[in-house]
């Protein structure tokens, strides 16, 4: 396993996620509002702290309002 691959990815995947999320106009708050993830895990997503599984992936998806494969297309 590769922790410097996979913490580029993780910060890749954040950057991504904080873009659209800026796009679409919308707050942490709002995001975190319409789906079951917290403010502090989204926070961290967002900021390449934090690994996640495959159904926060889905909540964040719904909280943005958006299908998950945007959040993969980055």
């Amino acid at each position: 396993m590769n922790e410097q691959r996979d913490k580029k990815r993780l910060e890749d995947f954040g950057k991504h996620l904080k873009d659209l999320r800026d796009k679409l106009g919308l707050s942490q708050d709002t995001v975190v509002a319409r789906c079951d993830v917290t403010k502090g895990n989204l926070s961290n997503i967002e900021n390449g702290k934090k690994d996640f599984n495959f159904t926060t992936l889905l909540e964040i998806a719904k909280g943005l309002g958006v299908k998950p494969k945007e959040l993969l297309d980055f």
